[in-house]
Order: C-alpha cells, then structure tokens, then sequence
C-alpha cells in the first residue's frame, strides 16, 4: 500500500514538473499567424522561423470571379487550411476596386506585382523566406484536394517536402471520462488484492 501511494506521488510529481515545463516553453514559442496576412515582411520573417515557404495570393477579392472561385473551391475548405497550417505562411496581396485598404499596402502589393511580374489574377506564386520564386501558379479546377495535391507537385519540384501532421486528438466526452476512470479504479483495486 505504501508502495502505491509513493508510486502515485511519484508520478504526480513528474507530471506536475512536465505540465510547468511545458507552460514555460509555449511562452517562449513564436506564434504563426493564423490565416492570411498581408503584410509581405511580417510573412517573410514567418517563413524563415517556421522553416516554410510562402504562399503569396495576388488577387482581386472584390471583382475578380476567378479569385472568388479560387477561394471558394480550394482556399477556404477545411483540407486546403489544414494543409496550410502544416506547411505554408499564407500572404494575400489584394487589389480590390471597393473594399478600402491602407496606402501603405497598397504600395507593398504594386510593388510586390511589379517585382514578379503579376499580370493577371489571380496569381499565387510559393516563395522561400527571401522572396525568390519556388513556383508559380493560378486557378485550377477540381477542388480543394486537387489544389493541395498540385500544390504539393510544386513544393516537390523545388526540393521542400510537405507535412501531413495528424490533428490533434479531441478532448474526452463525458462517456469516455466515465470509461477512463472505471479502469483507472479497477487497476487500484485490483492492486489492492
């Protein structure tokens, strides 16, 4: 019975030393941005401390039918986001004819247009962490799974492997709780004896 009762402060003792560790470690982790961002530097310094190329969307969210469907067909579903989180920084250079965006980022998109030769949208070029062009590509039908796939093809051609990390696991239900403590109790008990 001592036995036990050392064996189980033992490990509550670890586990209390690993969850702090932990804790103090995830305040010292940068943080990568979640979604798209557009601005070119800030994508830039994401790349080279996640290691990950940049995916940089020239478009024209707000007149260009192609984009719209570029984004509805692959770049907003679950698979594509899933993909991207994985593997890529997401930067969006828009030029819309009605939604309002700063002059500063209107400057940085022309000129970021003008550097890589954007002439029509949309365009979305894989970029490393200095801005030199891993590939390029536009609209392609088929959906999000085709894109993901066309835009592993690319990433492959330039020599960086893509990740499929496995999501992380869901918290317990109430039911499975229950499950967990059940056999938790039986191995005690049946220690007991």
């Amino acid at each position: 019975m001592k036995k036990t009762l050392l064996m189980a402060c033992a490990v509550a003792v670890f586990a209390a030393c690993v969850q702090a560790q932990s804790w103090a470690k995830k305040d010292n982790e940068p943080v990568k941005s979640k979604g798209w961002i557009d601005n070119f530097e800030q994508a830039q310094k994401e790349a080279e401390t996640f290691k990950q190329p940049i995916l940089a969307f020239f478009t024209g969210s707000d007149w260009c039918g192609w984009c719209v469907r570029l984004k509805k067909e692959a770049l907003d579903t679950k698979e594509f986001e899933k993909f991207a989180a994985d593997n890529l920084i997401l930067f969006e250079a828009d030029f819309p004819r009605s939604k309002k965006i700063s002059d500063k980022i209107k400057k940085q998109n022309g000129e970021l247009a003008s550097k890589y030769g954007v002439r029509g949208y949309p365009t979305i070029f894989l970029l490393d962490a200095e801005g030199k062009q891993l590939g390029r590509t536009g609209y392609k039908e088929g959906g999000a799974e085709a894109y993901v796939k066309h835009l592993k093809e690319l990433l492959e051609t330039a020599g960086i492997k893509t990740e499929d990390k496995p999501e992380a696991s869901k918290p317990l239900s109430g039911y499975e709780k229950m499950k967990a403590e059940r056999a938790a109790k039986a191995a005690q008990d049946a220690e007991k004896k």
